[in-house]
């Protein structure tokens, strides 16, 4: 089995297809999120777990919800998702994540969960960008901002819509897939009549 580090933002979202286009649905695949213990929310994405749940049924895949303190070092994050995943029953393959080009954030995965023994794999790493948002756009989901950086609250907007515009729109300091946090989204399946594969 493998496991997909869900956000409920985009990144996690792309991860998925493109995963599911090099592999079908020929491996089993579980997401994990990581929230607030005390607010029942995704930081950073500022996502509540009741719309990853939601998410989750929708595209009719497993939840492993991780609870983590507040201002969460990195020993107890690493501490509980190595619980979370020694507790399931099943093998687990490959941890799966949406990073596309902060090598730094790779290396540190590759190292911190190699040590456990695990895989990991990132299926948009360095894709180009005109191959990775005609897929947001051809699947039938709407992403949003969910959270901006307080310095690039002038040039974006909560709630404003994540599309080919919106990028063509950002000033040249701000990433377009929002890699430094300048921004975050939210996957919004919830109008939809017919699953996501």
């Amino acid at each position: 089995m493998d496991i997909l580090f869900w956000s409920g933002g985009k990144d996690a979202y792309l991860a998925l297809q493109f995963y599911r286009r090099e592999y079908g649905n020929d491996r089993e695949i579980s997401l994990l999120t990581t929230y607030n213990e005390e607010t029942d929310v995704v930081p950073h994405q500022n996502i509540a777990m009741s719309h990853i749940r939601r998410q989750a049924d929708f595209l009719g895949l497993p939840l492993i919800a991780v609870p983590l303190p507040p201002e969460c070092p990195n020993e107890v994050y690493l501490s509980r998702i190595r619980q979370a995943l020694e507790e399931l029953d099943e093998e687990i393959d490959r941890l799966i994540y949406g990073d596309w080009k902060l090598q730094d954030i790779r290396e540190w995965r590759e190292e911190q969960f190699g040590a456990m023994g695990y895989e990991c794999f990132f299926p948009i790493w360095h894709k180009d960008l005109n191959e990775l948002l005609p897929v947001l756009i051809l699947q039938p989901v709407k992403v949003t901002i969910s959270a901006v950086q307080e310095e690039y609250q002038n040039y974006i907007r909560v709630g404003e819509l994540y599309a080919q515009g919106f990028v063509r729109t950002l000033p040249s300091g701000i990433d377009p897939m929002g890699e430094n946090g300048e921004f975050h989204t939210k996957v919004d399946f919830n109008n939809l009549k017919d699953k996501v594969v």
